[in-house]
C-alpha cells in the first residue's frame, strides 16, 4: 500500500489555521515535550490537532458513526 503522505503532499498547507508549538501548548495545558510530539506528528493544522485533542478527551464520540 502506497505511503498516503505521498499520495496527498499539500494536504497540511490546505488544512487552515495553524498553531504553533507554542500555542499549541497553551490551548490544552500541555507539558512542552507532548506538545512537541504530537505537533511533529500531526503537523501544524489548528484542524487537525483540535480534533485530535477531542478524540483523547473522549474517543467514545468517535466510536459511534
Amino acid at each position: 500500500m502506497p505511503d498516503q503522505s505521498k499520495l496527498f503532499p499539500d494536504h497540511r498547507r490546505l488544512s487552515g489555521e495553524r498553531y504553533t508549538v507554542e500555542t499549541f501548548r497553551a490551548a490544552y495545558d500541555l507539558p512542552l515535550q507532548e506538545a512537541k510530539r504530537l505537533y511533529d506528528k500531526f503537523g501544524p493544522s489548528k484542524r487537525e490537532l483540535d480534533l485530535l485533542m477531542r478524540a483523547r478527551k473522549n474517543p467514545a464520540q468517535f466510536l459511534n458513526f
